[in-house]
C-alpha cells in the first residue's frame, strides 16, 4: 500500500489515491473483502493528517478492478472516506452500469481513471462525480478536447501527471478542480538562491547534530545565533507533550534535557515547519521518508548504516524542495559526510541503497524491492507515518 496526493488549486491536500499493486488482482480483493477492521485501519492510516493539531481524515482514492465491482467484495465503510475509481481498461457494459449504479447508491463517489473520451462512455459518465484525465498522456491540444466533451456532465476534472508549473495554471484555466503529478509533490526548484541565514544555521545544526561525535558547545553556539529557535526549543522543553514543566535557565540545559536523539528530531521539524509556502504534504513527504529511513535501518542493523545517518539522507533528500535550492548546491553548503552526498545524489554506498529502496517503496514501486523485505518496508511506512503525523501536532503546539 502507497499513496499519492491529490491537491486543490490553492495547493491544499484534499485527498489521497491508494495504490496497491499486485499480479494478482483477486489478492487485492483479499486485503479488503469481509475484512471491515482491517480495511478501516489501512484507510485511516493512510490518509489520516494533523491540522490545526487535531487529526482528520481525508478522502481515499481506491483503485477497483472489474471482479471487485461485480463481486461487491469491498466492505461497508463511511461514503465520505473512499471514492472508488472505475479502472480505464473496462468494458462498459450493463452489468458494469448496473455495478456502479450499486455503489453510487450506497453513497460512494466514482471517479473515471485515466479517462480517454468516447461516446461508449456516456453512460457511464452520467453516474461518475471525477474523472481523471491524464495530460501527460494525452498531450494539451487532447486534454483540451476531452474537456469540452465532459462540460455536458455535471461532474468535477482531475489533472494527472502534472510535471509543471505551466501544466498546472493551464489546467486550473480550463475548469480542473483536482490535480496530483510529479510538480506537486516536488515543487519547482528557484535556480542559484542562497540561504537565508536562519536556513543556513538551522543546516549547520543538522549537520553537526549527524556528525559522529557532536560538539555541545557548538550547538549551543549555533542555536543562540537564532532567537525564534531558541524559543522554541525551550517551549519543547517545557511542553505539555514531553511532561515536563521546570525553568530552563541555559540552552546547554535545555539540550541536555532534551538529548541529542531528541534534539536532533526537533531540529529537522523546525528546519521544515518554517517553510510555509510549501505545501504542508511535502514536509510530511520528507519527513517520512526519513523517519522510515531510520525504522528500517535498526530493523536491519547493518554496521555500515547507522539510524541518524539514514535519518538524515532522508531528510535531505527532499529538503532542496521545500528550500527552493539546488540539491548539489545544498549538499555542498553543509558540512556533511562523503557517504551522506554520495548516497542522497547518486545512491551510492549502503546508505544510497537504503534510500532508494526506502523512496522505491514509499512511491508504490514495489518490484524494486525484494518478496521478502517488503512487509519489513510497509511496517516502516505504517510507524513513521504515525510519527508524522503525533510529532507534527506537538510542533503546532510550540508555534
Amino acid at each position: 500500500m502507497a499513496r499519492q496526493p491529490i491537491f486543490d488549486k490553492e495547493l491544499r491536500v484534499v485527498a489521497y489515491e491508494l495504490l496497491y499493486r499486485s499480479d494478482d488482482e483477486k489478492q487485492m480483493a483479499n486485503v479488503f473483502n469481509g475484512h471491515h477492521a482491517t480495511s478501516n485501519v489501512l484507510v485511516n492510516a493512510y490518509t489520516s493528517i494533523i491540522a490545526n493539531q487535531e487529526r482528520r481524515q481525508l478522502p481515499a482514492f481506491l483503485n477497483l478492478p472489474r471482479e471487485m465491482f461485480e463481486a461487491d467484495s469491498l466492505p461497508s465503510m463511511s461514503h465520505r472516506q473512499l471514492v472508488i475509481e472505475v479502472l480505464e481498461d473496462v468494458k462498459v457494459d450493463d452489468t458494469l452500469i448496473d455495478s456502479v449504479k450499486r455503489y453510487k447508491s450506497a453513497g460512494y463517489r466514482i471517479a473515471l481513471d485515466d479517462f480517454v473520451y468516447s461516446p461508449e462512455y456516456d453512460r457511464l459518465l452520467e453516474l461518475a462525480d471525477i474523472v481523471k484525465v491524464d495530460i501527460l498522456a494525452l498531450g494539451m491540444p487532447e486534454v483540451r478536447y476531452t474537456v469540452r466533451q465532459l462540460k455536458r456532465f455535471p461532474l468535477a476534472l482531475l489533472a494527472e501527471k502534472i510535471e509543471t508549473y505551466e501544466q498546472l495554471r493551464e489546467c486550473i484555466d480550463l475548469g480542473f478542480k483536482l490535480f496530483q503529478g510529479y510538480f506537486l509533490r516536488r515543487p519547482e526548484i528557484v535556480e542559484g538562491r542562497r540561504l537565508e541565514s536562519n536556513e543556513s544555521i538551522l543546516l549547520q545544526l543538522l549537520a553537526e547534530l549527524n556528525a559522529p561525535e557532536p560538539d555541545t558547545d557548538t550547538l549551543v553556539r549555533l542555536i543562540s545565533q537564532d532567537p525564534s529557535l531558541t524559543y522554541r526549543l525551550l517551549k519543547i522543553v517545557n511542553s505539555a507533550a514531553l511532561s515536563r514543566q521546570r525553568h530552563i535557565e541555559s540552552i546547554q540545559e535545555a539540550l541536555v534535557i532534551l538529548g541529542l536523539a531528541e534534539i536532533r528530531k526537533w531540529i529537522s521539524l523546525i528546519a521544515l515547519s518554517g517553510q510555509n509556502k510549501k505545501p504542508s504534504e511535502l514536509v510530511r513527504e520528507t519527513l517520512t521518508l526519513a523517519k522510515m529511513c531510520e525504522l528500517v535501518a535498526v530493523a536491519q542493523n547493518n554496521p555500515e548504516v547507522t539510524p541518524n545517518s539514514a535519518f538524515l539522507c532522508g531528510l535531505l533528500n527532499r529538503l532542496d524542495a521545500i528550500l527552493d535550492i539546488e540539491q548539489e548546491r545544498l549538499l555542498h553548503q553543509i558540512a556533511v559526510s562523503e557517504q551522506i552526498i554520495c548516497a542522497v545524489h547518486d545512491r551510492k554506498g549502503p546508505l544510497g541503497n537504503l534510500l532508494k529502496l526506502v523512496c522505491a517503496h514509499y512511491d508504490g514501486h514495489w518490484g524494486e524491492l525484494k518478496i521478502s523485505d517488503q512487509p519489513l518496508y510497509q511496517r516502516c511506512m505504517l510507524e513513521s507515518l504515525e510519527w508524522v503525523n503525533d510529532t507534527m501536532s506537538q510542533l503546532d503546539s510550540t508555534g
